[in-house]
């Protein structure tokens, strides 16, 4: 038996003879491997493994947490099992320290089989240190080839790469694992001419080694450098405005807390209420997609050992869902007469140091068939915005935002100079109703996916 199992043996051991209603172990074994290359040379290469143990305790409708993490899994101490019983001792005593909740459980033993995902790559292991060298010093010799001469730096060439294994064990029997593996590859290029410096960032991410695609994220990031330089301001004004996929993914990132059960029912969430009304433009259906072949967050159960699933949130407009991990369906079912709330499996664990709660796996709007020219056909006057600035400032209740912005000033379907120094200002929910075009280029930032989406209109702070 490996060492990963060996120490949930002990640990079940352990809890098996606690007066205690149930418990769960969340055990995450993990390697990680990071190169980053400057001026054609490996500045930091860097590797390590990690091993990390949570628990969580049931006892008389209270729930305790404990965890701990080791360096270096291979070089446990010989008194391991002391150390569990420590750790176990430390969650019961949190449970004794927090009120009852009838809400609280732990998922049943699963009995069917969970899918077998594209989401590891078992050659991963064997490719060579060289190989994955080579792969950050191409990345950054892929954004300077761009243009040798306005090029001037490039920050942050970087390879990385993660191997884990996930085990989820529970009192209720259940006991399952699963391996997962993600490659990926960042570049910062800056470009420079006349005293203007512009800079611009892309990357690539896959499960799989042969999949990573680094000249084409060099080249995507020297060439965005050099197309921001010459940006001018525009005249104030409402104009149509088509926002690019990375940064439609970043407003769709700050409107997925609005579908968490939690946000609903603490009355937080604008969405509370709405099931079943045409909130968002009919153009637009939203999706969360544990299952989803190439999303990094594809696993075949969530943080608390419920199966991984397709839940269709918005379709054509309507709000059809909200997402779910066991806790928050158990109480809206409590407290909500009639109800009949299940787990959409969104339990999420960021980390082995804190407890699951709900959360996104992959989110994402559903592509349209439109490519970007066609998009822009019908612009007399409008702006395409490729980045925004102080996402972060956006209040997620009210939606209200003011942000700047960069981007190309369009004029009668083609693109006549970039655009900077100018901001941006509407509402979050206001904005996804006003979708009146989706593109067909779905790309993923994280865990969160959009197209480019064309806004009937927003108001442009400029000259």
């Amino acid at each position: 038996m490996d060492e990963a199992g060996k120490i949930i043996d002990q640990a079940q051991e352990i809890l098996s003879a606690k007066p205690i209603d149930g418990y769960e172990i969340y055990f995450n074994q993990s390697s990680h491997f990071d190169i980053e290359s400057m001026d054609g040379k490996i500045e930091t290469l860097q590797t390590d493994q990690y091993l990390g143990m949570a628990f969580r305790i049931l006892n008389h409708q209270r729930i305790g947490f404990s965890y701990t993490t080791l360096s270096n899994p291979s070089s446990s101490p010989r008194n391991f099992s002391g150390e569990l019983d420590r750790m176990i001792e430390d969650a019961i005593k949190s449970a004794e320290a927090t009120s009852p909740d009838p809400c609280f459980d732990f998922a049943p033993e699963f009995k069917g089989s969970f899918p077998e995902l594209p989401i590891f790559d078992e050659a991963l292991e064997g490719v060579s240190e060289k190989a994955k060298i080579d792969k950050a010093k191409d990345l950054e010799a892929s954004a300077r080839a761009v243009d040798p001469e306005r090029i001037k730096k490039v920050r942050k060439a970087s390879y990385q790469e993660v191997l884990s294994r996930i085990t989820l064990v529970n009192s209720n029997g259940l006991r399952h694992s699963y391996n997962h593996s993600l490659a990926s590859a960042s570049v910062t290029a800056v470009a420079e001419e006349s005293g203007e410096s512009e800079v611009a960032w892309d990357f690539d991410a896959s499960h799989f080694f042969k999949d990573l695609d680094v000249e084409k994220v060099g080249r995507s990031a020297g060439t965005r450098a050099l197309e921001r330089l010459g940006g001018k301001r525009i005249p104030t004004g409402v104009y149509p405005v088509l926002i690019r996929n990375q940064v439609a993914s970043e407003f769709l990132s700050l409107l997925a807390h609005s579908f968490f059960a939690d946000q609903v029912q603490k009355g937080k969430s604008p969405l509370k209420g709405k099931r079943g009304e045409r909130f968002f433009s009919p153009l637009l259906t939203i999706v969360d997609d544990g299952l989803y072949s190439k999303g990094i967050s594809t696993a075949p159960f969530d943080g608390e050992g419920m199966p991984s699933q397709r839940t269709v949130l918005v379709a054509q407009g309507e709000l059809t869902h909200y997402l779910y991990d066991r806790y928050w369906a158990n109480r809206e079912n409590l407290f909500s007469p009639g109800s009949r709330a299940k787990s959409t499996g969104n339990s999420r664990r960021h980390g082995i140091k804190s407890p699951p709660g709900v959360g996104i796996s992959n989110f994402f709007v559903d592509p349209g068939d439109i490519g970007i020219p066609r998009l822009l056909e019908g612009f007399l006057h409008g702006m395409v915005v490729e980045e925004v600035m102080g996402l972060h400032t956006v209040d997620p209740i009210s939606g209200d935002f003011s942000l700047g912005c960069s981007g190309d000033w369009i004029d009668k379907g083609q693109k006549v100079h970039p655009v900077k120094s100018i901001a941006i200002a509407g509402n979050l929910f206001e904005l996804f109703r006003r979708v009146i075009g989706i593109g067909e280029d779905l790309r993923f930032f994280g865990a969160v996916g959009a197209p480019s989406l064309l806004i009937e209109e927003l108001l442009i702070s400029g000259n």
